[in-house]
Formats: structure tokens, sequence, C-alpha cells
């Protein structure tokens, strides 16, 4: 239908001719109207869409709200690769991410995720990292497992949370060798806890080692005024089954699948250039779990199996659904594979034997929350079978029925 201000004066609807000038000047003012609408449509065309990411205001190395972060940068060169143009929704990394960026459709990329989650369509890896032993060079430490005896006689820093520093892997890694008395540094970043202040303790002589994630180890290591050595601990820990390597990856929204499809296929493009902005940042690199064992260092995918005789990523229908809905809604605090992190505990030690989590507490916390300990209800989120899958996940994890890693689902015939 024509708009009115394209129809000429003397124009009626209910008129089967019309008057001869009538006519010229309808043709006109029609070609004229199309005209401006096919130069609209074209100038909208010109214009690049949107790359919509959402990221961390402020969370060097990786983002920042100026754009300085290699995540940033990566993002701007997926971008331009594309004829697209970077938009960015910033949020804190905080209990509820997920919640408030992706699935609240306020963008439709996620940088820097690690791959095994779910919730979204994932990319290649575009790097791999690992957990790194930091240290002074002039203390000649050299450590290299967290099996070396002197651990316990040094001052270890870890990031954390709060006052309950078993959250962190780390800690949880050297509390089961009986190393205990660490030094935790705030992942809640603020004016006065920033995310160089683990690095910084090492130069003031505050910590004699830190155990820290890759990217900043490397990114803030650099920039430290005492030379500093960096010692990748090992892809997987034997003794808690915690794993230190990630390959990391683009999350993209699952409505998003052309999308998806392109910026897979520009990650490989560009990755030269994705090493060089890595390099740029001083990311220490890990290599890909190999197929076999090399000697002394069973495989991420070997260990998971040996000395079982079964399939230990096998999970049953529950288990499986409930790994899935545990990846999207509560691995960000409680981390993935249930292991913990820097902003909660260990789910497989609450629900074992020896933690105080029983199946009805663990209903009952996830329906009401608890608002002294920063968790909120999810009863609006989640109903009695979803959360009743959750716990039959987290349980087979605690049982060591699951092995980490992405499960299958049985079938019939298993």
């Amino acid at each position: 239908m024509q708009s009115d201000r394209c129809r000429p004066p003397g124009w009626h609807r209910s008129s089967s001719r019309q008057p001869e000038e009538t006519r010229v000047k309808t043709g006109f003012l029609l070609i004229s109207c199309a005209a401006i609408a096919l130069l609209a449509a074209r100038g909208n065309a010109d214009e690049p869409k949107l790359l919509r990411v959402c990221a961390d205001p402020d969370n060097l190395p990786f983002s920042d709200k100026e754009g300085g972060g290699f995540e940033n940068r990566i993002a701007t060169l997926l971008a331009e690769d594309l004829g697209m143009k970077v938009e960015y929704f910033y949020w804190p990394h905080r209990r509820g991410f997920m919640r408030s960026t992706i699935k609240a459709k306020e963008c439709d990329v996620l940088m820097g995720i690690p791959k095994g989650m779910d919730g979204f369509l994932i990319t290649r890896p575009y790097y791999r990292s690992s957990y790194q032993f930091v240290s002074r060079v002039d203390r000649d430490l050299d450590i290299t497992s967290l099996d070396d005896p002197r651990l316990k006689k040094l001052k270890i820093g870890v990031h954390t949370i709060g006052y309950d520093y078993n959250n962190s892997p780390a800690a949880r890694s050297l509390g089961a060798r009986g190393i205990v008395g660490l030094t935790g540094y705030s992942t809640f970043y603020t004016d006065e806890n920033r995310p160089d202040a683990i690095i910084a303790g090492l130069a003031e002589d505050k910590i004699d080692l830190a155990i820290v994630w890759g990217p900043i180890a490397g990114y803030f290591g650099k920039q430290s005024p005492v030379p500093l050595s960096l010692a990748p601990l090992p892809d997987v820990d034997q003794s808690t089954r915690t794993p230190y390597a990630y390959d990391v990856v683009v999350g993209v929204r699952k409505a998003e699948k052309d999308l998806h499809a392109r910026i897979d296929e520009s990650l490989e493009r560009k990755k030269a250039e994705i090493a060089a902005i890595l390099a740029e940042f001083n990311v220490p690199l890990a290599h890909a779990p190999a197929a076999a064992a090399t000697e002394g260092q069973p495989s991420v995918q070997q260990a998971s199996t040996t000395g079982h005789g079964t399939d230990k990523l096998l999970a049953s229908a529950d288990e499986y659904q409930g790994w899935k809905w545990f990846h999207v809604y509560c691995f960000r605090c409680h981390g993935v594979d249930a292991m913990g992190s820097d902003l909660a505990p260990n789910l497989r030690k609450s629900v074992s034997s020896e933690g105080l989590i029983t199946h009805d507490l663990f209903l009952k916390t996830v329906l009401e929350g608890r608002q002294e300990k920063g968790m909120q209800s999810w009863k609006e989120l989640l109903d009695q079978k979803q959360i009743e899958q959750i716990y039959s996940y987290v349980k087979a994890r605690s049982d060591q029925r699951l092995d980490p890693g992405r499960p299958h689902r049985a079938t019939a015939a298993q």
C-alpha cells in the first residue's frame, strides 16, 4: 500500500479514472517514491552489519571498555574479515553473566569460552593455554610439579574470592597434598583489587610462588619490574582429576547458525593474525593433548579410562540432561565439570560422603538460594525435575562414575 504522501492531489480510492494531468503526476511521484525507497535500502545495505559481542568492561588482558584486551582485538579482527562492525554489551564476569548477556539476547557472541561448555554453538579453538607456576627468576625455584615437596614450605598465591580459599582449583589440588595456608587474591576486580595484584605480590616478596591462569600470568608477568619465570601445570592433575589446560573457543547464540559458520571459517583464515595478537600479549600457549600417552604423562582422554575398563563418559539420560543444565546455569560459579571455581565450592566434594550436602538439602538450596553466600534462588528458571537431573550429574561426578569432559548419552543397547 502506498503512503498518503505518495498520492497526488485529486486522487481518490473510489475513482475509476483520473484526469490525464493527475495520471502524469501520479507516475512521476510513484517513480520518485520508488527511487527514494531504493536509495534508502542501498544506504542500509552499505552499512556494515553488527557483530554483537558481550564482554567484561574491566578484565585485562582479556577485555576492557576501551577495547584494550586481546579478546577485543580478536573480535575486531574477525568482524573486519566478515565485513561487520563490533558492538559491545559490557557486563562484569559475575554470577548471572550468561543469563544477563547472551541468554538475554544482548549479544550474539562471547569470546574466550572454554571448550566443552553447553548452551550455545562453539567454534573451533583459537588458542589453548594452561595454568602456570610463576616465580621470581632470582629465587631459582624451578617448580614444575604439584608434587614438589618444597611447596609445603613456600608462600603460595592463588586466585580466589572471600575467605574460602578452598574454592580455587589450585587450592584444591594443593589441599589434597596437605598444602594449606595459601594467600588468596580476589577476582572481583575493583579499584583496590586489580588483576595484576597476584603478580605484584611476587615482585614485592609477599609470596614465593603463584599459580595463575596462563594469559594473566604471561601478560602481567611481562610487565613485572623483576624478571619472572613461568612453567605450565600438567594438563590434568591426576590426584584430584582437576584440569589445568583448556581449549578456548568463541560461543555463538544457537539461533545464529550462519554467523557461527562464518566465524568458524574466519578463525581459520585469520589464525596467523590471531597468533600474532596472542604473542603480543605474551599468552603462553599449550599443545593439544597427544593421541597417545607420552612417558610418565597420560593424555587427558586416556587418563579418563585407564584402569577402569569401562566408558567413564557414558551417562544415563538424567545424568546427561543434568550435565547440560549444569553447564547452562551452574558452571560459571561452580566450575566446568562441577570442580569448583574462585566463586563457589567444588560440588563433587559437597555431595560426597565427606560433604554436608544431602540430596534434599541440594534441592532445597537450589530452589531457595543462599542469599548470605550470594547465591540466588533458581526456582524461576529450573523446575524440580531439572534440579533432580543436575543432582544426578553432580553425584555421578562425585562418585567417579563420570570422568571430566563432555559425556555422551547411553542408548537402549548400552
